[in-house]
């Protein structure tokens, strides 16, 4: 997901719609691609001989191939790597895409496979967030008849319309244009792919001093790519993929020729960030080391993926992903482990949950999701918040809430090299310089001098703290989803989301590692109900209830749950145990955040509106 994402909904979606894609003639007007011949000197070959042995490998034992991605550096060196090694085509679809350091690096890679080697290359990308520069749009739209661009579902017949554009086309189709491609797909060759939660920019790959997520992705090599291909060739000639030749300001580009015609590496390429990882992109021993050696082959893949016609149905009243999820879900015996950024339950999903304890008591259900210091979408966690009673007494989850610095940050993400460089120039915008200064390249907090109020303000702007964006699902520790999908409303019944469920118990139990690790109490806090205090709780749970009760309006400011950390030394024991409030500090429901915080006071707010806006969420 987008950091901006809930908030531009609620503050812009709420009113409006944008028009959909333009018809324009399609413009051919290719001129060969310059470049300083300084700039191929490198070899950035890649291992393609690696990934040819492995294909090999697949058409004989016919066993589909898998590999978690929990590291977000090593996400991206392994699509550096694959790039590099494609032979014939590459195929990406993708909700965000920003020309940061990451994805100009990424593009650059992409630029070379097609002029270098003739890479047939395919990028699909969702226009809400990705306005990009008309002129970089219309140099990539002319380096060849195999480099091609779409932008799916566009808001506005510009690559980048102007706010009073948008403005103009406003209220034509709401439903159709808030509904967006939240797909993320990486395809190399046809029998390569990278699915799961990571979008291209630097917050996916550990790159970001301040918010980093903390994504998931899987790699998967397949013996049968016929559902793989469906799904990429559908939403490829879907309507609502729009060439970018076909976008106004892009093609008065073409037809001028205002647009530069030779960039090059320089334009592209940050050897000060990533000349290491390039290196490494090409040594086969390290690719080897770090992915080959631990795929696993698993019993069977299944691809489950939305049509692009759900932005035309909008609101649809259950999705095909929404529907193979609950289907899982219902067949839970012994456990159930989710992993969502944002938690807002549908009727649908409260429903199956509710029949899961009626007929199951002794099924364990647990959620992993984010703390509010730790979001990116103070929105969706308000509706949590507003509703988090329902999912602990009622549908009898075990909730389990992300910290923003974890003690295994150093673990999850590259912690220290993000703290030995210089802030990039959109950190030093964003943040205040003052909080930064050099000394022998390395970061330093300017928390000198600041009281504690500003300290608490600033620690998760000027240091690297994370947010959790992984989304899967492990039933029975023997069936695995990763993918796009979020639990909440949005995934449900507006956006298309795409993902593959694995059939077999070693991934299964990789994931649960994973997911063990992020709910132990070093990583997350726990949410359970607060201790009962016999007159105060009763006279709590009734204006608790009243005020749920009341439409449009949660009034009632006391919350009967809270959030708990664990205290040194003591037994992790759930919140029936006995020891329970002896073993576990109550550290109140916005742990890490001060009383003003603009996120707390925001997210009050909200919930106390009654979460009339919970289907756009």
């Amino acid at each position: 997901m987008f950091s901006n994402f809930g908030v531009f909904y609620f503050l812009f979606f709420l009113i409006v719609g944008f028009l959909g894609g333009c018809k324009s003639a399609y413009i051919q007007t290719y001129e060969p691609f310059l470049d300083d011949p300084k700039t191929n000197s490198e070899g950035d070959a890649g291992t393609p001989e690696l990934w040819h042995d492995l294909k090999g490998e697949l058409l004989e034992s016919q066993k589909p191939k898998a590999l978690l991605l929990e590291h977000g550096e090593e996400s991206l060196l392994l699509r550096i790597n694959l790039i590099r090694s494609a032979q014939k085509n590459i195929s990406i679809q993708t909700f965000s895409w920003e020309f940061d350091e990451v994805g100009k690096f990424i593009l650059w890679e992409l630029i070379k496979a097609n002029q270098q080697r003739g890479v047939k290359v395919k990028l699909l990308i969702d226009h809400m967030f990705n306005e990009h520069r008309p002129d970089l749009i219309a140099f990539l739209s002319t380096l060849s008849p195999d480099f091609e661009i779409k932008y799916f579902n566009p808001s506005a017949p510009k690559v980048n319309p102007s706010f009073l554009e948008k403005i103009s086309s406003l209220a034509i189709d709401f439903h159709d244009h808030n509904a967006r491609l939240h797909n993320k797909l990486f395809a190399i060759d046809d029998y390569i792919a990278i699915t799961g939660g990571r979008n291209v920019n630097n917050h996916y790959y550990d790159q970001v001093i301040g918010l980093n997520y903390k994504d998931r992705d899987v790699l998967v090599l397949l013996p049968d790519t016929s559902e793989m291909l469906d799904c990429l060739n559908i939403y490829w000639n879907s309507n609502q993929s729009v060439p970018t030749t076909q976008l106004i300001d892009v093609s008065k580009r073409i037809k001028s020729k205002n647009f530069p015609s030779n960039l090059g590496k320089a334009d592209f390429f940050d050897y000060a960030i990533f000349e290491e990882l390039s290196k490494k992109a090409n040594n086969a021993d390290l690719i080897r080391d770090l992915f080959l050696k631990d795929l696993m082959n698993v019993e069977k893949i299944e691809w489950v993926y939305d049509l692009p016609d759900k932005v035309d149905e909008a609101p649809v009243r259950i999705s095909t992903v929404s529907e193979k999820l609950l289907e899982l879900i219902r067949q839970g015996q012994d456990s159930i482990f989710i992993q969502s950024p944002y938690v807002v339950l549908s009727k649908n999903v409260q429903d199956a949950f509710l029949e899961l304890k009626k007929n199951k008591n002794d099924l364990r259900v647990v959620i992993s999701t984010n703390s509010l210091a730790a979001t990116d979408n103070w929105i969706t966690y308000a509706a949590n918040y507003k509703e988090k009673r329902i999912y602990l007494e009622e549908l009898g989850l075990e909730m389990w809430e992300f910290k923003p610095i974890p003690k295994d940050i150093s673990k999850m993400m590259n912690y220290a090299t993000v703290m030995t460089r210089l802030p990039f120039k959109n950190e030093l915008k964003l943040y205040r310089t003052s909080y930064f200064h050099d000394d022998e390249s390395s970061i330093f907090r300017f928390f000198g001098k600041a009281n504690k109020t500003e300290r608490q303000n600033q620690i998760l702007k000027t240091t690297p703290f994370l947010s959790l964006h992984a989304k899967s699902l492990v039933v029975d520790k023997r069936i695995s989803f990763v993918g796009s999908y979020n639990l909440d409303p949005r995934s449900d019944i507006y956006n298309t989301e795409l993902g593959i469920v694995l059939y077999d118990a070693n991934f299964s139990e990789k994931l649960m590692k994973s997911i063990n690790r992020d709910i132990d109490p070093d990583n997350s806090y726990l949410i359970a109900n607060k201790k009962d205090r016999p007159m105060l709780s009763s006279i709590n749970r009734l204006m608790y209830r009243v005020s749920e009760a009341i439409p449009f309006l949660d009034p009632w400011p006391i919350r009967r749950h809270s959030a708990f950390e664990l205290k040194d030394g003591k037994e992790s024991v759930g919140p029936g145990h006995h020891q329970f409030f002896s073993n576990w500090k109550n550290v109140g429901n916005f742990p890490q955040l001060s009383l003003l915080d603009q996120k707390q006071l925001s997210a009050r707010i909200f919930k106390a509106m009654g979460m009339i806006f919970k289907p756009l969420i």
